[in-house]
């Protein structure tokens, strides 16, 4: 093992240590969770993830999210043609997220959904630190049988603890590509693949994990996935008969194990200027003041 693998080992431990120690800290000045949040908490330490919909988590956002649903379904269809697509759409090896200037200017409150602050209240008991917000991302998933990217197994890297919500924004039903998970209570990790394995194939998993333990998640516009990333495997499952939509929001601590990885979510230096004109002052910590570029990162 070299010398540099050995630092970064060392560094990710301590920096590990450090989160629990200052967490313990941190959580006796949150105070106790309320029933939801210990719900949701109880559910990710379990199973790694927590079902909900809108109406329960953010009764007092539905209207507005499922506007914005319709908004984005319809830059959508402005979208369809190849030479308008480039301008709002920006096409990835399994999906095709919609620019971040473009959800910045025409469908904003999904951004500044994850700024709401229920939610963060809830991020902050479950990771019980100061909470990075990484963005959001609305994503439209063809049927094209590519199995690479998101859609193979994998569990996130940007932090000891992630804190996911994937929103779906139509109804995702057998062959839409639910997400599926590997519950965390069965205790799988990378240490029973091959070494330096980081994605895997359905048959790659299937040689650890039997498919009758694997777990999809069906359900109507509107459902709500909640996942701690960073310690479930977990991926996006082929859609083999209907496309899928969805917008994903993510956060870590603010200071990330991946740092890079962390902030490459959402492009935030590249339109400061639109999110300055969105993002609340006092929600600026959870966007900016926690990123830092790779030369301050040594």
């Amino acid at each position: 093992m070299s010398i540099a693998r050995l630092r970064s080992g060392l560094h990710a431990r301590l920096l590990e240590a450090s989160h629990r120690v200052e967490s313990l800290a941190r959580r006796r000045g949150i105070g106790p969770p309320g029933p939801l949040e210990a719900r949701v908490i109880a559910d990710l330490a379990i199973e790694g993830v927590h079902v909900t919909t809108i109406e329960q988590l953010l009764p007092h956002l539905t209207a507005v999210i499922r506007a914005a649903f319709q908004t984005a379904h319809s830059i959508a269809l402005d979208g369809s043609n190849s030479q308008e697509a480039g301008a709002l759409w920006s096409r990835g090896s399994s999906s095709t997220d919609l620019r971040a200037d473009v959800l910045l200017t025409r469908v904003p409150v999904l951004y500044l959904l994850g700024l709401d602050p229920r939610l963060l209240l809830l991020v902050r008991h479950y990771l019980g630190l100061p909470v990075a917000y990484h963005g959001a991302v609305v994503r439209h998933s063809l049927v094209d049988g590519v199995g690479v990217g998101p859609r193979l197994w994998h569990m996130d890297a940007e932090d000891f603890h992630v804190f996911r919500v994937v929103l779906y924004m139509n109804d995702v039903q057998p062959g839409g590509g639910p997400f599926e998970y590997i519950p965390r209570r069965l205790g799988v990790s990378y240490k029973q693949f091959p070494p330096g394995t980081r994605l895997l194939t359905n048959e790659g998993m299937r040689a650890v994990v039997p498919e009758s333990e694997w777990r999809r998640i069906y359900g109507p516009a509107g459902t709500i996935v909640i996942a701690d990333t960073a310690q479930t495997f977990h991926h996006e499952s082929l859609q083999t008969e209907h496309e899928r939509s969805v917008v994903m929001i993510g956060y870590s601590s603010r200071r990330p194990r991946g740092m890079q990885l962390a902030m490459a979510h959402f492009p935030v230096e590249s339109v400061s200027a639109m999110l300055d004109a969105v993002v609340p002052r006092g929600n600026h910590e959870h966007v900016f003041t926690w990123r830092r570029p790779m030369a301050e990162q040594a």
